[in-house]
Order: structure tokens, then C-alpha cells, then sequence
């Protein structure tokens, strides 16, 4: 019997509600012997203007990309650590839904696994929710895990 998920792509910003969705996935890809791709995106700053002169974005950026590189190898070692062998990490800059729909084209994922910040649905309304936009678009499924409360 063919597993139902053989290549997932998991969303992850280090957040206590990635966490909780990094241990469905690394689960389910352990369960299903699937490929685990984690995927943690980071945005470019706009420049700051300190008196005359504006702050390059390149400085904020390349700091942004430092922390985010930590966290994504942080998810890699824990999926490792839980006996996950096919794993890699993908750290890219962008708009988060949008990289990550890319990444699920470009992986031939049959999976999303992502948390949910649990947002009220005005919350959602006024400032988008990255959740909502990759289930509205992705063509594959969509799990957004919960935080048990």
C-alpha cells in the first residue's frame, strides 16, 4: 500500500505553534518513510533613516537571514534528532505564502503541514494570515495544526 504523503513541506518560523506542526510532520514523514522539506522564510526590512543618512537595508537583512538560518537548522536537528533521516532545509527571502507555494511546486510536495497562530477571523480580515492564503491556493492538501488548548 502506497504511503498517503510521500514528500511534505513544513512552514516554519520558529514559533511556538511551528513547533507544535514540526512534530506532526516529522511523525507523519517517519510514519509514511516521506521526504520532510522544512521551509523558513524571512522578508527583506525597509531601509531606516537615522538623521541624513538611511540605514542600508542589506544590514537588517543580513541579520534577519542570520536569526532565520538559526532557527531553520534548529528544526533540521530536532527532525534528526526525532530519527528523521530524509530532511532538508530551505531558507529563503520573500513573502511568506508565496515562497512557500514555490517551494511546494518546486519539491513536487503532496503536503503542507504549518501552524496556525490562531488569529481572531477580524485579525485575519485586517492583517492576512499566511495559513489562510497557502489553503486558499495550494493545489495539494493543507494541514494547519492547532495549538491544543
Amino acid at each position: 500500500m502506497t504511503p498517503p504523503y510521500q514528500r511534505i513541506v513544513l512552514a516554519f518560523d520558529g514559533s511556538a505553534e511551528a513547533e507544535d506542526a514540526l512534530g506532526r510532520a516529522v511523525e507523519m514523514a517517519r510514519d509514511w518513510s516521506a521526504h520532510l522539506t522544512i521551509i523558513t522564510v524571512y522578508h527583506q526590512t525597509v531601509p531606516l533613516t537615522f538623521g541624513f543618512s538611511p540605514m542600508p537595508s542589506d544590514v537588517w537583512s543580513v541579520d534577519e537571514g542570520r536569526a532565520s538560518h538559526r532557527i531553520l537548522q534548529d528544526a533540521v536537528r530536532k527532525a534528526e534528532a526525532a530519527g528523521l533521516r530524509d530532511v532538508q532545509g530551505v531558507l529563503v527571502k520573500g513573502y511568506p505564502s508565496e515562497e512557500i507555494l514555490q517551494c511546494v511546486e518546486r519539491e513536487h510536495a503532496d503536503l503542507v503541514v504549518m501552524g496556525s497562530r490562531g488569529r481572531t477571523s477580524v485579525g485575519r480580515l485586517l492583517l492576512g494570515s499566511v495559513s489562510d492564503a497557502v489553503v486558499h491556493h495550494a493545489r495539494v492538501a493543507v494541514l494547519v495544526v492547532r495549538p491544543l488548548t
